[in-house]
């Protein structure tokens, strides 16, 4: 349903960064969704062309459409990634919570995200509950990272 991980984790971890750096005071929803959205399209197009680019010149490769629809949609994850945190800000709209609030909520699914995903690839690498604690440290260490850019920003 998500597509490849590493990708997910790109897209999580960027939309988290974004909207923690977003001046919800100043702005307006759709000004915040319509920029959160722009950016992360942008940031996938880079991602996929970067990738592309350095296939090609590694394999001393042409440009070809066939190669740009697979990296583009190999890097799909990367929205997938951004879509869960912004339909959590876009419920929260819905909901009618204040902006500051509902970019709290996008940060803070984004942080849970990547707690699921750590503890996904933890289980599906049959780890000991050890193992497993240790490697969800790290995703919370991330999690704890966006939350400080929010708080710097903030």
């Amino acid at each position: 349903m998500f597509g490849a991980p590493g990708p997910l984790v790109y897209g999580t971890i960027t939309v988290a960064a974004l909207l923690a750096t977003e001046s919800a005071r100043h702005e307006t929803y759709l000004e915040t969704v319509g920029a959160v959205a722009v950016v992360m399209v942008l940031y996938w197009l880079a991602h996929s062309y970067a990738t592309l680019m350095g296939r090609r010149i590694e394999g001393h490769e042409r440009l070809q459409l066939r190669t740009i629809g697979q990296t583009a949609g190999h890097e799909l994850p990367i929205l997938t990634g951004a879509m869960v945190p912004l339909l959590a800000v876009l419920s929260a709209w819905a909901a009618g919570a204040r902006l500051t609030v509902a970019v709290s909520v996008g940060i803070w699914t984004s942080v849970a995200m990547l707690l699921l995903i750590e503890v996904v690839a933890g289980i599906s690498a049959r780890l000991s509950a050890v193992a497993l604690l240790i490697q969800t440290f790290f995703g919370a260490m991330l999690g704890l990272l966006i939350i400080a850019i929010e708080l710097i920003f903030h």
